[in-house]
């Protein structure tokens, strides 16, 4: 059931993002600054539907988690990048570029690896010391992400501190929406109000990093140290907070190490392959001083909500 709703909710995040993406890709630079571009695109029915999806997503993403591991789903969700990124070729109507299928298979080969012989368990329901424990990683996080941007002139080293700060926030959201989703049915219950403010402040702290990372360095830089970071530390996550052990017996330590470098890999390659030369230099000419504003750019993928 869990690995089902996870990569059901994988599939309409693709999908969703996929709509969002295109929507905000035709309006013009030229339109007008954020608040401009939303107003734009609260009127766009493709931009419309693309959110009514990623509601849709979350709702699987959180009926996962209530029957699964944090490891497990956010390993699946991570595959997740292998549909969008068929959807966008599909739709431009050519094959994956060779880095995208290398890397695809790679990331897939990794799941296998962590799910199959690691056989991560379920782990226990979250409560109140995990989520004090997931708080307080969540601040650290955000601080270690927040003092790479003072790294400005190291900027390989800001973009990768910052985007695997933005992964790990986004990993540690899953753990208080798998706290959400185990008190579905008394939300007003004051360790559900606990959790849903975790994953809100989890959330808007992952976007706001990683809005910061896009402004000072290019895509091809952050994108691949974002969507890595996330199962990464989801495995960490899950492992240490909720005690998801691995059930695969001797060969399960080893089989999820080698998974999660060839996720990580395959990730990298994927991301990179994908990032189109025109986007990464205009994230390259966009990119302001230190403290500035960043010019919108169509090729970044949209806030993650989850």
């Amino acid at each position: 059931m869990s690995a089902t709703l996870a990569i059901a909710a994988a599939v309409v995040f693709a999908v969703a993002n996929n709509l969002q993406r295109g929507a905000a890709s035709v309006v013009p630079l030229e339109a007008g600054g954020p608040g401009r571009l939303v107003l734009r695109l609260l009127r766009a029915p493709r931009w419309l539907l693309g959110s009514l999806l990623g509601v849709l997503a979350l709702g699987l993403h959180a009926g996962a988690l209530a029957h699964g591991g944090v490891i497990t789903v956010q390993s699946l969700l991570a595959a997740g990048l292998v549909v969008a990124l068929g959807i966008e070729a599909a739709q431009e109507r050519r094959w994956m570029k060779a880095g995208e299928a290398l890397g695809s298979g790679l990331l897939v080969i990794g799941v296998v690896l962590v799910l199959a012989i690691g056989r991560p368990g379920n782990g226990h329901q979250v409560g109140l010391s995990d989520q004090v424990t997931a708080g307080t990683a969540l601040l650290g996080v955000a601080g270690i992400g927040f003092i790479g941007f003072r790294l400005h002139s190291r900027l390989r080293t800001s973009a990768l501190v910052m985007g695997a700060a933005a992964g790990a926030c986004f990993a540690l959201d899953a753990v208080f929406l798998k706290g959400v989703a185990d008190y579905t049915g008394d939300l007003d219950a004051f360790p559900a109000l606990l959790d849903l403010a975790g994953f809100a402040a989890a959330s808007g702290l992952g976007n706001l990093i990683v809005q910061r990372a896009y402004q000072l360095a290019p895509l091809r830089l952050v994108l691949p140290a974002v969507t890595a970071g996330d199962p990464l530390a989801a495995f960490v996550v899950g492992k240490l907070v909720l005690g998801e052990t691995l059930q695969g017996g001797a060969w399960a330590t080893l089989a999820v190490t080698s998974g999660l470098i060839l996720m990580a890999v395959g990730i990298t390659i994927t991301t990179t392959a994908s990032t189109p030369p025109e986007a990464a230099a205009t994230a390259e000419s966009d990119r302001p001083a230190a403290g500035g504003p960043a010019a919108p750019n169509a090729a970044d993928p949209p806030d993650r909500a989850a």
